[in-house]
């Protein structure tokens, strides 16, 4: 419940009651479904009776205080605007104050709880058998100029503010402002769940370097860090790609060392979600796998606004438990997975990584529409996501919007460019795609599968082998009838389907696991799998 609320009142408006006690908006037609923002929004403009919100004021009381982009609240208004059938040019209630805010202008007044809508128990709630918790706090300080320049005073200042910017869309951290990280130093002391990113400046001539570290607050301990050169006269071309390469480079750094020092046992949902994602990493049976969903899926009944735990849960859903028993995904369990997506996006229609989540859920159920708008969306609301890059940049492959993708996969590369870490199996399924046969075995070659038990990772995925087989017979490798028989191998392995495995199944389970739009590109597959099996 908001704080400061009468758990009793019904705020009446228009056609609509808010009933702060449920928290919960009725309409003429029954109650509507609003995110858990959307609600604090609304009910923050109804308070106002009229009067200006701010931005600031809404930053500070529904996201408490988390440094978040403008897009998050405008998410969230137009969230509000389609609940409540108003438009912005014309609007009925939510009224925009460029630059400055919004307000409610139909008039508030007290009304009556809806007819059938008990009153709230005055018996205290049951308590969440698990706490919530906060998530990793990141404090970004001014940035340090270590050689005072006239002519680029204001850089270090407006570079910190882009990095804000972009660090803002990830929902998964906390990122706080100057004074709320100062209040907390000086006072409640550090977390285990805290880090600093510090950037340091030096003018050399017409260029900058750039020193970033991310360290711990606790202990100091150094994480990451990268030295950085700005060239060239006008520096401003240049930010992007190195606020790009801040945001893509530290957080999966900082998730890292998430993971890696985890207490030994989890005791709120933030480190329940980092064990389990630890555990998904390392799992290797289906029954583990199984487990693991369960894990998820009693997080998500305790804390249902907990939007981290539903993408790795759908993720098991629709592919096969991350292949760990393969065969094993069906009709019941992708619509376990868009169910969910669902719900999550009612919850919080402003985190990119439930949009990617629903993309793919549409992809798997045909609507390349609904597909394509999500995917779109996830990649507007963060696009400085490496994983997000490489998920989005899959979705459109499998739309057939092959020159999007190809230019996702290069800034994804351009983002992190160690080898170790290219997207070599979407770089290689894109060349498949074109029929660049032997450019596409040389990507799907170097793809491994992590194995706790295969630590120089000599063995390649099952989705791996199963597009080099393909380029192998668009190119009429001789060793065809080899190469199938070890993918056959390998996928009876792991095969966990009611039926037993023969060619007809692998062929389905190839179409059932690549979610290709166009019927061509389907008939494209088959005939290449076809050539594999008969030779």
């Amino acid at each position: 419940m908001q704080a400061g609320t009468d758990p009793a009142r019904v705020l009446a408006f228009g056609d609509f009651k808010l009933d702060t006690g449920d928290e919960r908006l009725w309409g003429s037609a029954g109650p509507v479904k609003l995110g858990n923002k959307a609600y604090g929004v609304l009910l923050m403009l109804a308070e106002q009776q009229g009067r200006l919100l701010t931005k600031d004021a809404l930053f500070s009381s529904v996201w408490d205080g988390t440094i978040v982009s403008e897009s998050a609240l405008t998410s969230v208004i137009k969230e509000l605007r389609r609940a409540l059938g108003d438009e912005s040019r014309t609007p009925k209630y939510i009224e925009s104050v460029y630059g400055r805010g919004y307000r409610l202008i139909a008039p508030v007044s007290g009304g009556e709880r809806p007819a059938g809508q008990p009153a709230p128990s005055s018996e205290p709630e049951r308590r969440p058998q698990t706490e919530i918790g906060r998530p990793p706090l990141l404090y970004v300080p001014a940035f340090e100029a270590l050689a005072p320049s006239e002519t680029r005073s204001h850089f270090g200042a407006v570079l910190r503010e882009e990095v804000l910017f972009a660090l803002s869309r990830f929902r998964d951290i906390r990122l706080v402002s100057e004074v709320d990280a100062k209040a907390g130093v000086d006072g409640a002391g550090f977390g285990d769940r805290d880090y600093q990113l510090s950037v340091k400046l030096l003018p050399e001539g017409e260029a900058v370097r750039v020193f970033a570290r991310l360290s711990r607050l606790r202990s100091g301990a150094i994480i990451w860090g990268e030295t950085l050169e700005l060239t060239g006269g006008n520096l401003g071309q240049h930010v992007e790609e190195l606020v790009r390469k801040i945001a893509a480079a530290a957080l999966p750094r900082l998730h890292d060392d998430l993971l890696a020092n985890l207490p030994a046992k989890p005791g709120d949902a933030y480190e329940i979600y980092f064990h389990t994602r630890l555990r998904m990493r390392r799992t290797e049976t289906l029954a583990e796998a199984k487990e693991i969903a369960t894990i998820w899926e009693r997080l998500i009944e305790e804390q249902p606004g907990f939007i981290q735990a539903y993408p790795p849960l759908t993720r098991l859903y629709n592919t096969d438990f991350c292949f760990n028993g393969i065969g094993s995904s069906d009709d019941g369990t992708r619509a376990r997975a868009y169910e969910l997506v669902h719900q999550a996006i009612a919850v919080d229609s402003t985190e990119s990584n439930l949009h990617t989540a629903k993309g793919w859920s549409h992809l798997w159920a045909g609507e390349k529409l609904l597909a394509r708008e999500h995917l779109r969306e996830a990649l507007y609301l963060n696009p400085f996501n490496q994983r997000r890059l490489i998920e989005v940049a899959t979705g459109l492959i499998f739309l057939e919007d092959l020159d999007q993708a190809a230019d996702l996969l290069e800034r994804r590369e351009n983002l992190s460019p160690l080898p170790t870490e290219a997207p070599h199996l979407e770089q290689g399924l894109l060349h498949l795609m074109r029929e660049e046969f032997e450019a596409a075995a040389e990507k799907f070659a170097v793809v491994r599968r992590h194995h706790p038990d295969d630590q120089a990772q000599t063995e390649p995925t099952v989705i791996s082998e199963l597009y080099a087989l393909l380029a192998a017979a668009g190119s009429g490798t001789p060793d065809l009838a080899h190469r199938f028989e070890r993918w056959r191998a390998a996928m009876a392995q792991r095969w966990a389907g009611p039926e037993p495995l023969d060619a007809a199944r692998l062929k389905q389970w190839a179409l059932y696991h690549n979610p290709f739009q166009d019927e061509a590109r389907r008939a494209w597959l088959t005939r290449l799998l076809d050539l594999a099996i008969a030779a």
